[in-house]
């Protein structure tokens, strides 16, 4: 089989969790399929990394975005007096539809695996190939929880009124897709609920277990390390969050304890917090050197939809985790077991405290988190489901005739 992994940004270096989960599938499909590689580049530097796809793809192909100030201004605006959303005018690009037609008719691919809605706009254009679109993000559900943590008024209202634009195009890729693919059977429950009619199945993140191992390291006493891409906005709102509301709660009990901000682009806001007793470290070539030397993982999401890669990687490396129900949403965690779990500041301080003192109860939640990882969130083993998806859209496709 054929397939055009079509995708809204480079997905190399793993900075990212679109990344993470774009590579990691391209990859697995590749084992079986020939696979062909089309995405939008925001620089030129990004051209070089599309070097690293080669190996598992038979063609790779970059599109130029650029993303002036004054071009975003323009969409916003458009997209107040339209039925489309802001991000699917930031990425609908002629030389991406005519790039996308014209590899689908030379290299006669049998089936187009997009990510993201914003490459599903682009399914009427898939010109006989089936069309799979994988949503990564239920677009509504996140913007409605952005809404919710805005402090300026026009931000606000903008992120609300996009929730009623984005149900309406996803109603219309599930009428131009083959196949839908949700990240929990939450969330394909609640794609049905908008478009009854769609085909849906479930394909979880999940880690690269063999990557991700427990390492026989002594964590620092009283560490904690909250790891993320940052330059996403709900994630470096989870670092602040934990920093402002929930550590000092922490420090109630623990004066000594040592928060680690670790990942890609800190905005400013972010990096002001580093002190002797917050890191931020930015980008870091090898994340699994910090999270091994920590004692407890944090995940204070506040803001997010599918499932979050960090939870994976975290508990595949046998790390005790306290996070929030948006972090654990869509996983099958369970409080107390395999993770704490908690939406109340003084609760999550607590929890953190209690496994920074207790080594027993660390190792516990550590080997229960990585069991579970190993048995339900194995890439390899996610990977059969997205397969028989190629091949039902294919089929679905030719029916159609």
């Amino acid at each position: 089989m054929r397939v055009l992994v079509l995708s809204p940004k480079c997905i190399w270096p793993l900075t990212g969790g679109a990344e993470i989960r774009n590579f990691n599938l391209l990859r697995e499909t590749a084992r079986r399929h020939d696979v062909y590689y089309l995405s939008f580049l925001f620089s030129p530097e990004e051209r070089d990394h599309l070097t690293a796809l080669q190996p598992y793809c038979k063609k790779v192909i970059g599109i130029d975005l650029p993303r002036p100030a004054w071009r975003k201004v323009l969409n916003v605006a458009r997209s107040c007096f339209t039925t489309r959303p802001y991000v699917l005018y930031e990425y609908s690009q002629r030389e991406m539809a005519h790039a996308l037609q014209e590899m689908i008719a030379r290299e006669k691919i049998d089936v187009v695996h997009a990510h993201n809605l914003h490459m599903a706009q682009y399914a009427p254009l898939k010109n006989g190939a089936a069309f799979v679109y994988d949503t990564h993000n239920l677009d509504h559900v996140l913007w409605e929880r952005f809404s919710k943590i805005q402090t300026n008024l026009a931000k606000r209202v903008f992120a609300r009124s996009q929730c009623h634009k984005f149900i309406h195009w996803q109603r219309i890729a599930a009428a131009h897709s083959e196949k839908i693919v949700t990240l929990s059977d939450q969330e394909r429950e609640e794609y049905l609920r908008m478009a009854p009619d769609a085909d849906i199945v479930t394909v979880p993140n999940g880690a690269d277990i063999e990557f991700f191992q427990p390492r026989d390291v002594t964590p620092e006493p009283n560490s904690i390390i909250y790891f993320a891409n940052f330059e996403w906005k709900p994630q470096s709102d989870a670092g602040i969050y934990f920093y402002n509301e929930i550590l000092p709660l922490v420090r109630r009990k623990l004066p000594g304890a040592k928060l680690y901000l670790v990942g890609n682009k800190p905005p400013e806001v972010v990096r002001r917090l580093a002190s002797t007793d917050v890191v931020v470290t930015g980008y870091v070539e090898d994340i699994r050197e910090y999270i091994a030397r920590a004692a407890v993982v944090v995940i204070p999401l506040r803001v997010g939809a599918g499932t979050k890669h960090r939870i994976f990687q975290a508990l595949a490396m046998g790390k005790a985790l306290v996070t929030t129900s948006v972090g654990a949403e869509g996983i099958h965690l369970k409080h107390g077991e395999t993770a704490m779990i908690t939406d109340d500041p003084q609760q999550f301080a607590d929890y953190t405290v209690q496994l920074l003192n207790d080594a027993q109860m660390r190792a516990r939640l550590g080997e229960n988190g990585r069991k579970l990882v190993v048995e339900r969130y194995d890439w390899r083993a996610i990977y059969p489901t997205l397969d028989q998806a190629f091949h039902d859209a294919v089929k679905k496709c030719k029916q159609k005739g």
